[in-house]
């Protein structure tokens, strides 16, 4: 059973704002739009894994959840997707690598080779299920829980792959092999029972942290003066809606809207600074009226915090749903 779907990643949806907001002429443009393209990709390959699961069916109880992040002993660790059976624990690292990928021995390394013939040394993922299966267990034991650690690559693109190294510790699978080969593992130990799962399963999914990269501009050193500011239209995708007769209108394609501003507020908060004033709406948001800002900061489902000239925004924490997806 399911227990947590994907969502869009934070730090891919703060890229695409930034993007869209740094102007094209600036230094950190190229950089930007670089990571935003892996991110991209890496969010496009763990989808097409979670699609290619929607085929698991194994003929025991199980818990799957995608998309972890949790905390232990100081450190925090991501884990794309976790499975969870009677007998055992995997933690399955999605990559989407693309072109031939040669892997060596001696030491084990992961080379991207491109048309070409150029070569190109890449992240380990060994070593990145092996961090992340000793914070595993660390969180396992701070919870009084012993049960085995298995893991699992999972390469989404059909590229070529040269195994110059026989003896990998970890598995290496395609998207479309993975249902198939996780259902058939035997069941070698009945560690947990079926409430069991489901009980380690919230547990997980209450234990979750929401990774929280922004703001943005801090990490890439981006003057906030240099970001565009104004409400982008979702018809033409051209900034500079206007709000007139209590509404947003966009002069170029004359899309209206009553709630394009909850979106440049988000891209605020995502970008430039974790709270916002009435002066700092107004100025993002290209509103002339102090008195519609304070209206749409009021119904924009923000927490107030301070009075008068200390008086800020934040937003509103959420809750966790436990429940389990059928």
């Amino acid at each position: 059973m399911l227990y947590k779907n994907r969502t869009m990643p934070n730090d891919l949806q703060g890229l695409i704002a930034l993007d869209k907001r740094l102007p094209n002429h600036h230094e950190k443009k190229h950089a930007v739009q670089k990571e935003l393209y892996n991110c991209e990709a890496g969010y496009k390959g763990e989808l097409e894994f979670d699609k290619a699961m929607l085929d698991f069916e194994p003929d025991y109880p199980y818990a799957l959840l995608h998309d972890l992040y949790l905390h232990t002993n100081g450190n925090y660790f991501q884990i794309d997707s976790l499975l969870i059976t009677p007998s055992a624990i995997t933690i399955i690292e999605v990559k989407n690598f693309a072109n031939k990928t040669v892997i060596t021995e001696n030491p084990t390394q992961f080379i991207k080779v491109y048309r070409n013939g150029d070569r190109k040394v890449l992240k380990n993922p060994i070593e990145e299920v092996q961090r992340k299966t000793k914070y595993l267990k660390n969180w396992l034991a701070q919870h009084n829980i012993q049960i085995p650690i298995e893991s699992l690559i999972i390469f989404t693109h059909t590229n070529e792959l040269a195994f110059e190294n026989s003896q990998l510790p970890v598995k290496i699978l395609f998207t479309y092999e993975a249902a198939d080969y996780l259902a058939a593992q035997p069941i070698t130990e009945h560690i947990l029972d079926k409430p069991a799962i489901q009980h380690l399963a919230m547990k997980f999914n209450n234990q979750h942290k929401t990774y929280n990269p922004f703001p943005l501009l801090k990490i890439y050193n981006i003057n906030p003066q240099d970001i565009s500011t104004g409400v982008f239209c979702p018809a033409c995708n051209k900034i500079g809606m206007r709000w007139e007769k209590r509404k947003w209108n966009c002069k170029q394609c004359g899309h209206t809207s009553k709630s394009e501003h909850e979106q440049t507020i988000k891209e605020w908060f995502m970008l430039i600074n974790p709270q916002i004033t009435n002066r700092q709406l107004r100025y993002f948001l290209q509103l002339p009226s102090r008195h519609v800002a304070q209206t749409l900061l009021a119904k924009s489902n923000l927490q107030l915090r301070g009075e008068k000239r200390a008086a800020h925004y934040i937003l509103r924490k959420e809750g966790k749903s436990p429940i389990p997806v059928e």
